[in-house]
Parts: structure tokens; sequence; C-alpha cells
């Protein structure tokens, strides 16, 4: 498998999570169910294709999340895993390239 093929991301509804470094994702399964768990915010981008900024979103808007292609099934779908390490069944309609990389925060330096 292509490995930028298998960099793809999730349409989603994204919500503030418990800390401020996490968000909330919601991602409709193959068979309907919605999907809900947290991902580090870095890894989730806005509706206009922006990863999410420190306050965003306010509340509950559409977003993406990044999710790796794992494989093809039958039926139109695909397993993806998520940020929280589960694999789960899309259809293959929802999968898009990811808008940007992934760029995680830089650490920071701490004064003691």
């Amino acid at each position: 498998m292509n490995a930028d093929r298998s960099l793809i991301a999730l349409p989603c509804k994204l919500s503030p999570g418990i800390f401020s470094g996490e968000r909330v994702f919601e991602v409709r399964l193959a068979n309907g169910e919605t999907y809900t768990s947290v991902a580090p915010r870095f890894f989730c981008w806005n509706g206009s294709g922006v990863l999410v900024g420190e306050t965003e979103p306010e509340r509950e808007a559409d977003g993406m999340v990044a999710a790796h292609l794992i494989e093809d099934l039958e039926g139109g779908q695909v397993a993806v895993e998520v940020p929280d390490g589960e694999v789960i069944a899309v259809d293959q309609a929802q999968v898009t390239r990811r808008p940007t990389p992934i760029v995680p925060p830089s650490p920071t330096s701490i004064e003691i």
C-alpha cells in the first residue's frame, strides 16, 4: 500500500475536549452508528481544512480528523485507524486526503 494513500482524513463533528490539547470527534461508521472518541488537536482540521487552533472549535462544528487507511473491505467499506488507536469501518466515500500535513506543537522549555 502506498504510504501517501494511507494518510487520510475523515469528516467528523468536532467539540472541545476536557483538556485544552484534545478534541472530541464523532465519525459515522459504515453501519450508520456514530463513533465518538478524543484526539490531540493537531490531528484535527476545521471545516476550512486548517488545523484547529488552541481555542477552536468553541462548540460542536464540522471538521476532519486524521486517520490511517488500513485495508479495503467488501461492500465499499474501508478499515481505518483513528487517533485513539481503534480500527473502525467507514464507507469508502468518507475517506479524503489530509488537507495539510500534521504539525505537532513544538516542545516548550520550562524555566526552573
